[in-house]
């Protein structure tokens, strides 16, 4: 989970400041005439546009749309909030300052797509810099700090998609212990089959009998489990292949780390929404009766906690939707997500 400090905060409301004065100043003198008045509004909105930019920042750190993947459409969601913000700001000051609320309303208007453009391209260019960034790492940190260097291939993702005739995906499943997620990923998956989509199924227990079979169920292990599962699919995307993964995945920050590493538009999210109750009630593996004895220690549901998606592209409540609607709902995202090319 990355950390952003109010340092960094700071320092990009300054940046911005200096770009942001320098536009309203040079705007103001344009429609004004007078190089003194663009002057006093352009220095009039420097602390107001800090304090309101300092803020702005906070509240955007708070929401997660777009942020783990820093996704284009976050820095434009967050351009348009800011320029509402700054262009009633802009023009309010501009309208005290003149005398004139025309002078104002031009000011504010004329702004709205210089300060647009600026905004965008001044977050982008921010999110190149590390300051104020713990807990960081990209490939470019990764591979200076240990002297990689990638082999180039002559075979492209690109090559391996053209063969395939489909595009990539990763159709994650997440639920409760019991909750039906294998059973749902794996007939989802031979549907797939059927229709000549090249498919790989991971499921929880398999990998940990191999791959992870070095890890426990400590927080920091289930975490460590996860990662491992998701830049194994990030290889299977790779190859073109449409990757079906059902894990419990219990803990949003980890959920987000998928997407992070497989990219938000290669991931499918399925929430297996399953209640404790009935889980506890089919219990196939037994394991909610040990858990309840204590042989079983930081069990999802029971001891650990599970923190549901919100955010995921399907909901199945296994209440009120059968199987084969389930897997039916299922496909219709999935198909469309990887358009067949053939």
């Amino acid at each position: 989970m990355k950390e952003v400090s109010h340092k960094r905060h700071i320092a990009k409301a300054i940046t911005w400041r200096c770009i942001g004065t320098l536009d309203t100043i040079f705007l103001s003198w344009f429609i004004t005439g007078d190089p003194y008045v663009g002057l006093q509004i352009g220095l009039a909105e420097v602390l107001t546009k800090m304090l309101l930019y300092y803020l702005h920042e906070r509240v955007w750190i708070r929401i997660n749309l777009g942020k783990h993947t820093i996704s284009q459409w976050r820095h434009i969601l967050k351009t348009i909030s800011w320029r509402v913000v700054g262009t009633l700001d802009t023009m309010l000051l501009a309208w005290v300052i003149s005398g004139n609320p025309v002078v104002g309303l031009k000011v504010g208007m004329v702004e709205v797509v210089t300060k647009m453009l600026l905004y965008y391209l001044h977050e982008r260019a921010w999110y190149k810099i590390d300051y104020g960034i713990k807990n960081r790492t990209t490939n470019g940190n990764i591979l200076a700090e240990n002297n990689l260097s990638p082999q180039e291939f002559a075979v492209s993702q690109q090559h391996r998609l053209s063969l395939k005739g489909h595009k990539p995906l990763l159709v994650w499943f997440s639920g409760l212990s019991g909750s039906g997620k294998s059973t749902l990923a794996n007939m989802v998956e031979k549907k797939l089959y059927e229709k000549k989509i090249h498919t790989y199924l991971l499921d929880g227990d398999n990998v940990r009998t191999g791959l992870n079979k070095d890890l426990g169920f400590t927080s920091e292990d289930r975490s460590e489990n996860i990662r491992r599962i998701a830049e194994v699919a990030r290889l299977f995307i790779d190859s073109g292949t449409v990757v079906i993964a059902a894990f419990i995945t219990p803990l949003k920050t980890d959920r987000e780390t998928i997407k992070e590493i497989v990219g938000e538009n290669n991931f499918v999210g399925v929430f297996v929404n399953a209640s404790l109750e009935e889980c506890e009630r089919r219990d196939v593996k037994g394991l909610y009766k040990k858990a309840r004895s204590g042989e079983i220690k930081n069990f999802t549901g029971v001891d650990a906690p599970y923190e549901e998606p919100v955010d995921f592209d399907i909901t199945i409540d296994t209440a009120a939707c059968g199987t084969e609607e389930a897997v039916a709902q299922i496909l219709n995202i999935v198909e469309r997500r990887i358009v067949s090319r053939k």
